[in-house]
């Protein structure tokens, strides 16, 4: 968050965690997961413990995660940077053993389902920033309009420099279409 950014082309094995955020069902409810690599783990933050129905999707995702993995040989590669059969979560597993899930508790819950948006970027700022969530004291408002100001900020920036993609580069030049001598061109009116 801290104005960072991965690249997204980033091989796994370079890395520790992986933030994803997904929705459950297809339903409303969102939620932040952790791929904690060294620890073969998926650690799960969610905001509304009151529905318990996305249990079996996050445990079918830990599978999948793992097949994913060994067929683009994460598992293989890896050994450059760390080898991770020497790691207590890797010993005694195959490649497609599932990752363990961990539901994480004592962390802000939100009163109503309304604002599963805001607790799951809430949620992956404390984790990228490195900083606990908070059990309680959490603000709504105070969040909301955080992320409207920082939204903004972003807005005019970006405009004031002109910039026409969301990384930052300046902008490239117009695509300019030159006629070959074989093009045949139909002029249309409005």
């Amino acid at each position: 968050m801290q104005g960072l950014c991965i690249s997204v082309g980033i091989s796994w094995h370079l890395i520790d965690e992986v933030y994803v955020t997904v929705n459950c069902k297809g339903s409303l409810d969102w939620i932040v997961v952790v791929i904690v690599l060294k620890e073969r783990c998926i650690r799960v933050y969610d905001s509304f413990k009151g529905y318990k129905g996305h249990v079996d999707e996050i445990k079918e995702f830990a599978k999948i995660l793992s097949t994913y993995l060994t067929i683009f040989n994460f598992f293989g590669k890896n050994k450059e940077c760390t080898d991770r059969s020497l790691l207590e979560a890797y010993k005694e597993k195959t490649d497609q053993h599932a990752f363990d899930v961990q539901f994480v508790d004592g962390i802000v819950q939100q009163s109503s389902g309304m604002d599963r948006g805001l607790f799951v970027a809430s949620y992956a700022e404390y984790l990228s920033d490195r900083n606990q969530i908070p059990s309680s004291e959490f603000d709504p408002e105070k969040h909301r309009t955080r992320y409207a100001s920082l939204l903004w900020d972003y807005g005019v920036n970006k405009a004031c420099n002109g910039y026409v993609r969301d990384n930052h580069d300046p902008p490239g030049p117009k695509c300019i279409f030159i006629p070959s001598e074989d093009t045949k061109t139909i002029d249309v009116e409005p």
